[in-house]
């Protein structure tokens, strides 16, 4: 028995959206007009009252409380707001759902984009809001697995299109849109931004030598700015754009903000689509339209990876730093190529996508009280069973797409994505009836935790590397040091039982191979120890030390050895100070044992609570004398015996030391020191590996201004040598000349 619709009792829901403010935002109003028509197409009964976006302060419209006074619901449409970067909206919506919930009210969204970032205080209070929906609707898959990891319940989430995939469009009233064959480019405000000339320079000449090999003409749609014009939003970098085409004798027609259905008319009628913003893939994949998305960040990546997904299309997703790069040409020739193509499969795939969401809208008329009838069998994040495999390549491919991308931008997603593909095999299980936990739980430090870690300066952090990892990363230390692995950026120390400060220089490799090394450093570079370096739950204490908005970088990745029988006394000392010439002081180091950690073999020793003395010198590392005397004492050492495959968080600036290993067996340990990466060398302006978030392209400017200094001072230097070399020439040949003519004459 299908569910049947209630009784023609009207039904009163509250529309929780972006919009009603300035400037225009096409894709938010286009996700509302989407919701409201299939509401009133699926339940004509329905009644909608809007709320939009709150003016400054939240005041100056009705309570929430009275408009929920009469309401039978709540309806979040859809975006990309549930993340710290836009906190006004985020609250907005946690306040709703919250009063809903108060009010005993079903509370249901269209497709969200979560996070990526998220403050620890929202993601707790976006957790706790989430727990109380009745139907999360996810457009992309890292959104899933986000809320899944936060608690969400797997039968509540549905992955599906944006809000306003299947919106149908229509001419504008005034104008007949470009004539084609056209190719539609949107950039947003960033490219037209301060020190971002040459990269828009450089795909200005990209799309006009795109325009003369299609023969396509070009034209530019903005999505943000005021309704009916050009604007100074979209329309900024639309303007620069034809300005520079138009230098290279190619023309750009500039259209104007356009209402929804009028911008989704113009998008599907374009032979392809260039854009950096989220709805003009949306509107072009659902029409079969070729499109190419070009991203700054990781919010915009997913997102836009995240629309072409639902169509199998999210490979043709590029960074802006590799298409300013002249990358956009070569990708644009390649889809170019095969438009015929791919335009075919976009079709056969939305066919099944129409299918899958009208499933969505019947579950969710369900869970607001508005159909009954037998119950649906258990479904995969909202999809049939049957379905589950189309998913399941989904999420391969996501994951695909995260080992393609930069180092610098995929440390954090990599994780969200594998646990997806985790999920995914367990919920096709809880489809096919089996009771089973859909997802484990990331490991998350407790404030507790935190409190003893800011009080003592270490914290174990328990298990994080399994028994088979552990002996595959021993292995490849040792075979590195033995010269059985060659890796060119690796450097290594030989540990020669002697005192510290007598210590050999680290060297590319040992001219004989051996397992007495002290050290292996480097170790970013590695395969295998990249894994251990990209450890969520370490990139998580980052993110909580240096704050979630700040890239992450690492100052050195090593192995640490105390070779059996032997190793070297390593006095006193904290990690920082100017001998590490940074611009800032690193503060989170973690220390994974490799081998059990114990008294017997030498284990590190510290001082608890240290770390809140500060460096007790500029410039740091060792601690001289006096200071071991008044803050070493015996009574305070605390030795850290660690279990092989545990590890421990260590302030940088808490004193610590370790001694010999008279054991017959290594004690081997992998450390890594976590920094802000901002931070650079005071000695070359360098900034040093990332392993999470990104950093600008262009150096600081007055980075900029020393190194164009510099290489004016260099190209002065090597003109006067020139010069000096000449005189002296000549004065050479003169002199010879003198002598050679009077003896002729």
């Amino acid at each position: 028995m299908s569910p049947q619709p209630y009784s023609s009792r009207s039904f009163s829901l509250v529309i929780v959206a972006d919009v009603g403010t300035e400037p225009f935002h096409v894709g938010d109003e286009a996700m509302l007009m989407a919701n409201v028509e299939a509401l009133r197409r699926h339940d004509p009964e329905v009644r909608v009252t809007v709320i939009g976006r709150e003016a400054q302060g939240g005041a100056g419209g009705p309570s929430a409380a009275a408009v929920l006074a009469g309401a039978d619901g709540l309806f979040l449409s859809g975006g990309g707001n549930l993340s710290s970067s836009w906190p006004e909206l985020l609250h907005q919506r946690i306040r709703w759902i919250g009063k809903a919930r108060r009010r005993g009210l079903p509370v249901v969204t269209g497709g969200q984009t979560i996070g990526p970032v998220l403050n620890p205080t929202d993601r707790s209070a976006l957790a706790e809001a989430l727990a109380g929906v009745d139907l999360l609707g996810v457009r992309d898959l890292p959104s899933a697995a986000l809320a899944l990891q936060m608690g969400a319940p797997a039968d509540r989430l549905s992955y599906q299109p944006d809000d306003a995939f299947f919106l149908a469009g229509h001419p504008p009233a005034d104008r007949g849109g470009p004539d084609a064959p056209f190719l539609l480019v949107t950039l947003d405000p960033a490219f037209a931004a301060m020190g971002s000339r040459s990269g828009l320079c450089s795909l200005a000449l990209q799309l006009a030598a795109i325009a003369a090999e299609s023969r396509l003409r070009l034209a530019f749609l903005p999505h943000v700015g005021p309704l009916g014009s050009l604007g100074d939003e979209d329309g900024l970098a639309g303007a620069a754009l034809a300005r520079l085409l138009r230098a290279e004798g190619v023309e750009c027609e500039l259209l104007p903000v356009m209402p929804p259905a009028e911008t989704v008319w113009v998008t599907q009628r374009a032979a392809a689509v260039v854009s950096s913003r989220y709805h003009p893939l949306v509107f072009a994949t659902a029409a079969g339209v070729p499109c190419l998305g070009i991203y700054r960040d990781d919010y915009t990546r997913i997102k836009l990876q995240g629309a072409l997904a639902h169509l199998g299309m999210e490979a043709w997703c590029q960074s802006a730093a590799d298409a300013e790069r002249f990358g956009l040409i070569g990708a644009f020739r390649g889809l170019w190529g095969r438009r015929e193509e791919i335009a075919a499969a976009m079709i056969r795939a939305r066919e099944p996508l129409a299918d899958q969401e009208e499933r969505r809208w019947r579950q969710l008329l369900a869970r607001l009280g508005r159909t009954r009838g037998a119950a649906e069998p258990p479904r995969l994040l909202g999809w049939p069973a049957e379905r589950a495999g189309r998913l399941a390549e989904a999420a391969l491919s996501a994951l695909v797409l995260e080992r393609q991308a930069s180092e610098a931008e995929a440390g954090h997603w990599r994780g969200v994505v594998n646990r997806m593909e985790r999920s995914v095999d367990l919920a096709v299980e809880a489809a096919q009836g089996w009771q089973r936990r859909i997802m484990e739980e990331t490991r998350v430090l407790t404030e507790q935790q935190w409190n003893d870690y800011s009080r003592d300066g270490f914290l174990h952090l328990g298990k994080v590397v399994e028994p088979e990892e552990l002996e595959a990363l021993r292995r490849r230390a040792d075979d590195l040091a033995l010269g059985n692995v060659k890796n060119p950026d690796v450097q290594m120390q030989l540990d020669t039982g002697g005192v510290y400060e007598e210590l050999p220089q680290a060297v590319r490799a040992f001219e004989h191979g051996t397992r007495l090394y002290r050290k292996i450093q480097g170790l970013e570079t590695d395969d295998l120890f990249v894994r251990l370096v990209k450890h969520p739950l370490f990139l998580e204490i980052s993110a909580r030390q240096y704050g979630p908005h700040a890239p992450i970088s690492i100052f050195r990745a090593m192995v640490m050895n105390k070779p059996a029988g032997q190793g070297t006394v390593l006095p006193w000392h904290q990690d920082g100070g100017n001998v590490w010439a940074l611009d800032r002081d690193p503060l989170v180091t973690v220390w994974v044992a490799l081998d059990p950690a114990t008294r017997a073999n030498g284990c590190l020793e510290v001082i608890p609570g240290t770390h809140r003395l500060g460096l007790l010198s500029l410039y740091g590392s060792t601690v001289a004398e006096e200071h071991v005397r008044v803050h070493c004492p015996p009574e305070r050492v605390l030795p850290l015996e660690v279990e092989a495959g545990h590890a421990v968080l260590l302030h940088n600036w808490l004193i610590h030391r370790s001694g010999v290993n008279p054991t017959s067996v290594p004690r081997r340990a992998m450390t890594v020191c976590y920094m802000d990466g901002r931070t650079q060398s005071v000695l070359t302006g360098n900034f040093f590996p990332l392993v999470s978030g990104s950093i600008p392209i262009e150096p600081y400017p007055y980075l900029h201004q020393l190194r164009s200094d510099c290489a004016m001072l260099r190209e002065m230097a090597t003109r006067q040598m020139w010069k000096i070399g000449l005189h002296r020439l000549r004065s050479l040949l003169y002199r010879v000349r003198d002598h050679v003519v009077p003896a002729k004459s």
